[in-house]
């Protein structure tokens, strides 16, 4: 075969292997058992997976500026990594101002009172697990860009960006940025692509 057309025949194969590994990653979720529970338990699940990371994180606030940047990526890394090693020995769900949330059993007995919509089981405490676990590697890289780019721990505020901007599941609406993580090729850009290709296979022809 000519070499223009062996070209255009490899260049149509390498755009079509782009285009579907950026079907695959649009439609694969980094955090499917995240994404099956209901939204109150999203919202309570991020609370605490942040709540844990902050803790683990800021141990280092006072060096975190004497800290080079590589330093910081392995100390985040490290926090990530036990942001979900302490889950509660006993959890479970309870309705708090008509929405459902993860608890420490044993905490929330001590404040005493009544609490409507109380379930706890094993399942409940795995699901909780494997929820903060989703979290904590599905959106490592954004939350190391986070802290890496303030000259203070506290400057990040790590629940807003994953709770609220990436996930979407403190906030009234989806996550601003989880589009952009998520979002599979708009019809109009597979055309586009069509297009080019059909523009260079011509142009080869010639």
């Amino acid at each position: 075969a000519p070499p223009g057309i062996i070209r255009a025949g490899m260049a149509t194969w390498a755009a079509v292997i782009a285009l579907s590994w950026a079907f695959l990653e649009g439609n694969a979720s980094v955090t499917p058992r995240f994404d099956a529970i209901s939204s109150d338990l999203q919202c309570s699940g991020c609370k605490f997976f942040t709540k844990n990371l902050r803790t683990w994180v800021h141990r280092k606030s006072r060096p975190w500026k004497k800290m080079g940047n590589k330093k910081r990526e392995k100390w985040v890394r490290k926090s990530l990594e036990k942001a979900c090693s302490k889950i509660p020995d006993q959890v479970c769900t309870f309705k708090s101002k008509g929405k459902t949330e993860y608890a420490d059993f044993g905490e929330l007995m001590k404040k005493g009172g009544s609490h409507s919509g109380l379930s706890m089981s094993s399942d409940i405490k795995k699901e909780l697990q494997t929820v903060c676990t989703e979290l904590a590697s599905g959106y490592a890289s954004e939350i190391e860009e986070g802290y890496l780019s303030v000259n203070k721990p506290d400057k990040y505020k790590v629940h807003d960006d994953v709770c609220v901007e990436i996930t979407g599941a403190c906030g009234a609406k989806r996550g601003k940025r989880v589009a952009t993580l998520s979002a599979a090729p708009a019809d109009e850009d597979v055309e586009d692509i069509s297009a080019d290709l059909s523009d260079l296979l011509a142009k080869e022809d010639l």
